[in-house]
């Protein structure tokens, strides 16, 4: 009886986010899939391509991960103007955001620029610094068409449409592994670029995603233009909306993704070897976060709409359903990786050592995949009641102030050598979610007061 009950109370929410989640993650597995062939086809070219394609992508992956995480401020505003029903407002919001984010885009352009100039002072190993910096000229070129695709992806997500992002995305992905089959060993007559083929690929895959999302963009009816006067202030009154919560929600994500790039950049002082196994697991890594972050997406979409109509039961129950959710997909997911530990490696290369010492990281990533998934939730939910500066502040203390220290410990004091770099990451994750938790806590109660 109290299990029907419990049923009855949450299937509508299981049923909400999963909807809202759903397109969301296959577009995300889309993306990974699409990584994952990149570094199967470039590991295949060698041990040397794969350690230099890492790290440049590991680099890029500094600008990239703010821009992700500043355009996220779109979605909690749109949704909570669009569970009010203002209209007007959803027009502004949209000139507003891509007005914010192709600028940041141009910023983020000349930050790829500098980290450029300064790839050669990064004490990498002599032998893939050239290449990764080709590599780099190429991908940076790609943070402003991607910039723009994302101010579209984040409006119509607001508008509890994920589905429009996932055709694209898939299309895009489908264009980019044509690119790498073509470019990388010059099929069709287009010229042998080898490594540097899937770099150009990239680009154009993520111009074609920018393109195609502002012309859907465009065509949507809620983000139609709705008044006749062009409001300057109210524009710019939105686009600083957007910065003073997109800042802090860019250095958020940033400060979790900048940790295992920092964590790459290390391993690279230890060997080219260390490196190759390092982006192997990251790259496995990043699917099962995928997945939880499109739950995640889903919880803000669902929190921005209840939060608009200030009724903390729902925000409650739709926070309980999607940790139920996630948590099971840990154990499925962790569970795969752990019987699978020493084949995966193997899709990636036949290094017989870079191998082994992949099969190794892979333990470590399970442990902290738990905490990792629980954080992704809790962040998705304050993201949706759009607060934002606490959550990047605790961001910061968990990865910077105790992850990567303990890592650089772990590696280079204690003697854990590779792995050592992996460990800081379970400590890390597990601190950032507790401090969550306190967050969200703080939150619920606030909002149960402003209702009752």
């Amino acid at each position: 009886m109290i299990m029907k009950r419990y049923w009855r109370m949450f299937r509508p929410h299981y049923a909400d986010t999963q909807r809202l989640a759903l397109p969301v993650i296959i577009a995300q597995v889309g993306q990974i899939t699409v990584g994952l062939v990149d570094n199967m086809m470039i590991g295949h070219l060698g041990t040397t391509e794969l350690a230099a394609a890492a790290f440049a992508n590991t680099l890029f992956s500094l600008p990239l991960i703010f821009g992700m995480g500043f355009a996220m401020a779109t979605t909690p505003l749109v949704g909570k103007a669009y569970g009010k029903g203002e209209t007007e407002k959803l027009h502004n919001l949209k000139r507003s955001a891509y007005l914010t984010n192709t600028l940041f885009g141009l910023f983020l352009a000349l930050v790829c620029f500098f980290l450029y100039r300064l790839m050669p002072s990064m004490n990498q190993p002599a032998n893939i610094v050239i290449p990764s910096q080709k590599i780099f000229s190429i991908i940076g070129a790609s943070v402003l068409p991607l910039m723009i695709f994302l101010s579209g992806k984040q409006l119509a997500e607001g508008l509890s449409n994920t589905r429009l992002a996932m055709v694209v995305t898939l299309v895009a992905n489908l264009i980019n592994i044509f690119g790498n089959y073509v470019l990388i060993h010059g099929k069709l007559g287009a010229p042998e670029l080898g490594l540097y083929g899937a770099a150009w690929s990239t680009l154009a895959a993520r111009i074609f995603m920018a393109v195609t999302m502002s012309v859907f963009i465009h065509r949507l009816a809620l983000l139609k233009k709705v008044n006749k006067h062009e409001d300057i202030k109210e524009l710019f009154g939105q686009v600083h909306a957007l910065v003073k919560l997109g800042i802090p929600m860019g250095l958020h994500i940033f400060s979790e993704a900048s940790a295992f790039i920092v964590a790459g950049i290390m391993i690279g002082w230890i060997s080219d070897t260390a490196l190759a196994a390092h982006q192997i697991v990251i790259s496995l890594s990043s699917f099962g976060f995928m997945l939880y972050q499109g739950i995640g997406v889903g919880t803000t979409i669902r929190i921005s709409q209840f939060s608009a109509r200030q009724v903390p039961s729902l925000i409650k129950r739709a926070s309980r359903a999607s940790f139920q959710i996630v948590i099971m997909m840990v154990l499925i997911i962790s569970s795969a990786f752990i019987v699978l530990r020493n084949w995966l490696p193997q899709l990636f290369t036949s290094d017989a050592e870079v191998i082994a010492l992949a099969s190794k990281m892979i333990i470590v990533l399970v442990i902290f995949q738990v905490f990792d998934a629980v954080q992704i939730i809790y962040s998705s939910i304050l993201r949706g009641m759009a607060d934002a500066t606490v959550p990047g502040i605790f961001t910061v203390i968990s990865y910077f102030g105790i992850a990567i220290p303990f890592s650089y410990w772990a590696a280079f004091i204690g003697g854990f050598g590779e792995i050592g770099i992996w460990l800081g990451f379970p400590l890390g994750l597990s601190i950032c979610g507790l401090l969550f938790h306190f967050r969200y806590q703080k939150l619920l109660k606030k909002t149960i007061l402003l209702s009752s």
